[in-house]
């Protein structure tokens, strides 16, 4: 499926969308405005255990991925051997297959996992019955705010995608075109007359996820400027415009 304007096509969720707009081939790069909205993370109690020690089974597959993300992010999947992530995680490796047979199974769990999170949190804020310039914040600011927590899940994604079995990646891309025409839709709210021509919409809405996405292969919330800040700046750039007077 190609992209209408650019004459590409996403090669698997988030690296994809930027090497389309780019139109080639980008080598790797390693290493709130909330309005009060709950916002996901891939750190939070629910999704991953804050023990090392786990208890139950989707606790030990859940630390297995922590460990795989950060060690994926830091080197790069195709150089991590499953021995590392065993050492990791204080197991041997025939505990890691227990769970993921190959560590393609191992990297396609992590990026399931971490794009359904973004897509379920960007479907529900679009969904609300706000106006589109508000849920367009609050988009801007939940898909920076959980990019910042789960910045190795990120850059798993920015990076490692194409490593994944050709079945797998084709689901992924699926996932990628839904959060694509999510943006759309917004974008098409909030300012028709601009987004009119088809084959302008998705390079609009790449634009977007190029200013978010690529931001992580170097940003850290640990940094002076926070999540918060920096999704209140990316949102009022997108909107407005360098040149434009700074949003109070």
């Amino acid at each position: 499926m190609g992209v209408p304007g650019l004459g590409g096509q996403p090669t698997g969720l988030f690296r994809g969308l930027i090497q389309s707009v780019a139109s080639e081939k980008v080598g790797p790069l390693r290493d709130e405005k909330t309005h009060g909205a709950k916002i996901k993370s891939c750190h939070s109690k629910n999704t991953f255990m804050t023990r090392e020690r786990a208890e139950t089974y989707d606790d030990k597959k859940r630390l297995i991925m922590r460990k795989a993300a950060a060690l994926f992010a830091q080197k790069g999947f195709e150089i991590t051997t499953m021995m590392e992530v065993a050492k990791a995680c204080h197991a041997s490796k025939s505990h890691l297959y227990h769970y993921f047979p190959a560590k393609e199974d191992l990297l396609y769990a992590i990026c399931k996992e971490h794009t359904e999170m973004l897509s379920s949190e960007l479907s529900d804020i679009l969904g609300l019955k706000l106006p589109a310039i508000e849920r367009f914040e609050r988009f801007v600011a939940s898909f920076v705010v959980i990019a910042a927590d789960c910045r190795n899940e990120q850059l798993v994604l920015t990076n490692d995608l194409s490593f994944l079995p050709p079945a797998k990646l084709k689901e992924m891309k699926a996932m990628e075109w839904d959060v694509i025409a999510m943006v759309t839709e917004l974008l098409k709210e909030l300012h028709p007359q601009r987004v009119a021509r088809t084959e302008v919409q998705a390079p609009y809405a790449l634009l977007l996820f190029g200013m978010i996405i690529w931001t992580f292969t170097w940003y850290r919330k640990s940094g002076a400027v926070k999540p918060a800040e920096l999704a209140v700046h990316i949102a009022d750039l997108f909107l407005n415009g360098f040149l434009a007077p700074r949003k109070s």
